[in-house]
């Protein structure tokens, strides 16, 4: 146990003395649940900081439902050419982060609290990254589709001419 734990016990036992001298001899408290209460929100305890599926796969409704406007910037993804590589970077950039942010700017009683919130974001952000990693394999084999026909039209089209590259109706084909 590390001195900073050990501490907090001490304290805690000294509150539970402080409440039973309050209270009549005869209303001991023996089990009271002590509740630490982060005041100081800049004060990020370490159970909390890792990656967010949350953040990660729905950061714009993330972002808002945890008022971490800085996850708004996910709207400079609409830039042409280079919004795309940002929205990748920012992506990875908000999950890493963005515990730490949602702490600092919610009102979070406990940490169990916290956690509760963003086990919620969990599960529709896993789903919301499987459904982008799906449509965009669908619109790349779609694409290899139509190129596909675009090139065997071509091809016959091509074939139909000699060498000459204009086609003479009195040209006999073989079969």
């Amino acid at each position: 146990m590390n001195e900073e734990s050990y501490n907090d016990l001490e304290n805690d036992r000294e509150l539970k003395e402080d409440i039973n001298s309050i209270l009549n001899s005869s209303q001991q408290v023996e089990n009271i649940k002590i509740v630490h209460v982060y005041e100081d929100s800049n004060q990020v305890p370490e159970e909390i900081k890792g990656w967010n599926w949350g953040a990660f796969g729905l950061t714009l409704y993330w972002s808002i439902g945890n008022k971490v406007y800085l996850g708004l910037l996910i709207l400079l993804s609409m830039v042409p050419y280079a919004g795309f590589v940002f929205a990748i970077v920012w992506k990875i950039v908000i999950a890493a982060k963005g515990n730490e942010w949602a702490w600092k700017a919610g009102n979070y009683k406990s940490i169990e609290e916290y956690k509760k919130v963003q086990e919620s974001w969990k599960m529709p952000g896993i789903v919301a990254f499987i459904l982008g990693i799906l449509s965009i394999l669908i619109v790349f084999l779609f694409f290899i589709f139509f190129m596909a026909i675009f090139f065997s039209i071509i091809n016959s089209y091509n074939s139909n001419f000699g060498d000459t590259g204009i086609y003479d109706s009195t040209d006999t084909y073989k079969f």
